[in-house]
């Protein structure tokens, strides 16, 4: 396990990953599907990388290479242009 900072100070155990994955996202009463990559997780949050646009506080869902695995998710931090995080996204998970 690996110890990774959180955007905000805090801190949590970490395991490294790189598993692919789709991000399910609500945009404008539609919904669209983004591939991404799973670089992290802790036991009830991730940290992905990929080309998408998020805000913090939206809810979308998280589906691993079995469907049947998908998670709804909020978005807790957005990686900012030009920062080491630029193309990342901080979520935790809100249930099944």
């Amino acid at each position: 396990m690996l110890r990774s900072p959180i955007p905000g100070g805090r801190r949590s155990q970490r395991i490294a990953t790189k598993k692919r994955a789709n991000l399910v996202i609500d945009r404008g009463g539609g919904q669209k599907m983004f591939p991404c990559l799973i670089v992290d997780r802790s036991q009830e949050a991730f940290r992905l990388r990929g080309n998408f646009s998020l805000r913090r506080g939206q809810i979308v869902e998280l589906i691993a290479d079995d469907p049947e695995d998908s998670v709804r998710c909020e978005v807790i931090w957005v990686g900012r242009a030009g920062s080491r995080q630029e193309g990342q996204a901080g979520v935790q998970t809100v249930g099944k």
